[in-house]
C-alpha cells in the first residue's frame, strides 16, 4: 500500500505545474485512508456459528490488504461497541470466554495491531447523513470521522463488510449528504464492501486529490493490480500536460486492468472485436498496424525491458487521433497473466 512521502520509483516525472493538489500531512502515521466502520464489529445478528465464522472470515480478507501499518484505522470507540450481546470489541477481543474461537481471536488481533487508533475529534461528532433520497441515519464514529476528512479534501475510504446491513449504501464512490453546525453540506466518499472494490478507490483518489506527477505511481499498484509499469515511464513524455492526460490516463489503465486479458479471451484473439468492445466504453485502442511491423526501426521501438527480459509493447490507446499514446503488451504468462505498460509518449515511429 502507498505511504504518505512522495515517491517516484525512481522515475524522473515532470511537476504537474499549477495543477492545485491536496498536501500530504506532515505525518506519515496520519495519512491512512481507510477508516474501519463499527459497524464491521457489530455480530449480534449472527446467532449461527457457522455464520459468525463466515464473518469474521469476511473481515479478515477485507483487513488483510489494508493492515499495512499506515493505510487504515479505526476510531477507540470501536472497542467498547457492543460485537456480541453483553459483550464489548475489547472483551471479545482479548478474554477467552468472548464469544469468540482462539483463532479467530488471535487472527483479528493481529490484523487490527497493524491499524491506527484514532481518538475522535470534535469535527467527528455523528451527525445524520443520507445518501441520495434515503433516510437520515446517524452514522457510527468512525463513519463520521472519515466523512469529516474527506470534507476537508482528503479521499477516504469507509470500510462496511457485505454482512453490514446499515447503513446500506453500496460500494463505490457516493455523494453524502451531512447535517453539520452550519447547515448541510455534501461530501465525496468511497465505500467500500469488498476487497476487490478497493482498485476503484486508488483509482478515484488520483482526480478527487489530484494527485501530482511525482506520485503518480505511488499508488498504481493498488489502483491497477493487474499492471506492471516500466521503471523508464515518464509523464512528461506525453504532449498533453499532465492535467490534460490525466483522467484519460486513469480511465485507460483501469479498462486495461480490469478488461483486456479477459476480453482477449473471450474474442478468441480477435483484433476487431476488442477494439470494439474498448470503444464501446468510449477508448480507442489497437495493436500496431502491418506498416509498423514491416519497419523494423519502428518494431523496435516498442521493446520494453523489465526485470531482466524484453517483452513488445505491440497495442497501444490513444487519447487523441494524433498524440499521446500508451503502449502496452499482452498477457505475460510468467508474470501470472498481467499487462506491462511499457511506454507512454506523444507519438512513436511508425
Amino acid at each position: 500500500m502507498p505511504d504518505a512521502a512522495n515517491e517516484t520509483g525512481g522515475r524522473d516525472l515532470d511537476s504537474p505545474g499549477s495543477l492545485p493538489f491536496i498536501q500530504p500531512d506532515q505525518a506519515a502515521d496520519d495519512d491512512y485512508r481507510v477508516v474501519i466502520g463499527e459497524e464491521c464489529f457489530d455480530w449480534r445478528e449472527l446467532t449461527d456459528p457457522a455464520s459468525l465464522r463466515d464473518a469474521l472470515g469476511t473481515l479478515a480478507e477485507c483487513l488483510q490488504p489494508l493492515a499495512d501499518g499506515r493505510t487504515a484505522a479505526f476510531v477507540d470507540a470501536a472497542y467498547d461497541s457492543e460485537c456480541l450481546p453483553s459483550t464489548k470489541l475489547i472483551d471479545a477481543l482479548y478474554s477467552p470466554g468472548g464469544g469468540l474461537s482462539h483463532d479467530d481471536r488471535i487472527r483479528l488481533q493481529k490484523l487490527l495491531d497493524k491499524c491506527r487508533v484514532v481518538e475522535p475529534a470534535e469535527s467527528d461528532l455523528p451527525r445524520p447523513v443520507r445518501v441520495a433520497d434515503g433516510p437520515e441515519r446517524e452514522p457510527s464514529w468512525g463513519v463520521a470521522h472519515a466523512l469529516a476528512r474527506a470534507a476537508r479534501g482528503r479521499a477516504m475510504s469507509v470500510l462496511l463488510t457485505p454482512y453490514v446491513s446499515q447503513p446500506d449504501w453500496p460500494s463505490g464512490w457516493l455523494t453524502v449528504t451531512r447535517l453539520t453546525e452550519e447547515g448541510y453540506d455534501e461530501v465525496r466518499a468511497h465505500v467500500l464492501r469488498n476487497p476487490g472494490d478497493a482498485p476503484g478507490f486508488w483509482r478515484g483518489l488520483y482526480t478527487h486529490e489530484r494527485v501530482p506527477a511525482e506520485r503518480f505511481f505511488t499508488f498504481a499498484q493498488d489502483a491497477f493490480p493487474q499492471l506492471l509499469f516500466a521503471a523508464s515511464l515518464r509523464l512528461n513524455q506525453f504532449k498533453g500536460s499532465y492535467a490534460e492526460v490525466l483522467p484519460w490516463l486513469v480511465r485507460l489503465l483501469g479498462a486495461l486492468d480490469d478488461h483486456f486479458a479477459r476480453t482477449l479471451a473471450e474474442c478468441g484473439g480477435d483484433q476487431n472485436q476488442v477494439m470494439r468492445r474498448f470503444k464501446a466504453l468510449d477508448l480507442d485502442i489497437s495493436p500496431e498496424s502491418p506498416n509498423t511491423k514491416k519497419n523494423a526501426s519502428a518494431w523496435q521501438q516498442r521493446n520494453v525491458g523489465h526485470e531482466g527480459a524484453t517483452y513488445r509493447c505491440e497495442w497501444h490507446g490513444k487519447r487523441l487521433w494524433d498524440r499521446d499514446r500508451v503502449h502496452f503488451s499482452l498477457p505475460i504468462p510468467e508474470h501470472d497473466g498481467r499487462i506491462l505498460v511499457g511506454i507512454f509518449a506523444e507519438h512513436l515511429g511508425t
